[in-house]
């Protein structure tokens, strides 16, 4: 869908993919405010998913670990261990964490959310390209 280029179009000199937004509406747009949907799919939300899909690789959620470092805060830590393999290798993990930010304005709804310490695996993706 993301990368067939019969979903896309040109409006006002930005590529459009109206299907891909609409999707990503529907399975993602209840975790995440109006206002960062968008910007978490393009800055962040795809960097793993398009890596994979460009290099051949196959990812997988093993486990994620949530904290909340302060009590009553909208910040929390997380990890997740993502599994990755290709071409019927033996799967490897990476541990990946950052923080998500809850908006103080819409409940229960997520107003950013980053990466941070990733153990190599975005470089272990891109650098496999097939």
């Amino acid at each position: 869908m993301l990368d067939n280029p019969d979903n896309t179009k040109i409006v006002d000199g930005k590529q459009v993919n109206e299907k891909f937004d609409k999707y990503i509406t529907e399975i993602y747009g209840d975790y995440f405010t109006e206002d960062y949907l968008v910007p978490f799919l393009q800055i962040q939300g795809l960097r793993y998913p398009t890596a994979a899909a460009f290099s051949g690789y196959e990812l997988s959620l093993k486990d994620t670990v949530v904290k909340q470092p302060e009590k009553d805060s909208n910040r929390y830590k997380f990890t997740a261990t993502v599994g990755y393999t290709k071409d019927g290798e033996k799967e490897r993990t990476a541990d990946v964490s950052g923080v998500v930010l809850f908006s103080t304005k819409e409940n229960g709804k997520i107003g950013k959310f980053e990466y941070g310490e990733e153990n190599g695996l975005s470089k272990e993706l891109f650098s496999s390209a097939k």
